[in-house]
């Protein structure tokens, strides 16, 4: 696992990358699809070990991402979108 991973407590569930991110000044809870990581990172397939590479790759857009929602009121896991990303 890298480093962001780690940092962000990152895990593999039901096909999503799911992690927690301290966004103004609060941890945060976060969900990115296997799409996203597709699409956009450059995972080639859905396994786990394929989807954390991606989302190593994904650090900067991610963080970027995340800031962003800091003041976006949810109790869930925020979830990260294709519609959230733009083309790389």
């Amino acid at each position: 696992m890298g480093d962001f991973a780690q940092m962000t407590q990152a895990s593999v569930r039901d096909g999503d990358v799911v992690f927690s991110l301290k966004t103004g000044g609060v941890s945060r809870q976060f969900e990115i699809s296997s799409e996203v990581l597709q699409d956009h990172f450059g995972a080639t397939d859905a396994s786990g070990s394929e989807l954390l590479r991606a989302f190593e790759r994904a650090r900067p857009e991610i963080e970027a991402l995340a800031k962003k929602t800091q003041w976006v009121p949810s109790e869930q896991p925020i979830e990260l979108g294709t519609g959230d990303f733009t083309e790389t």
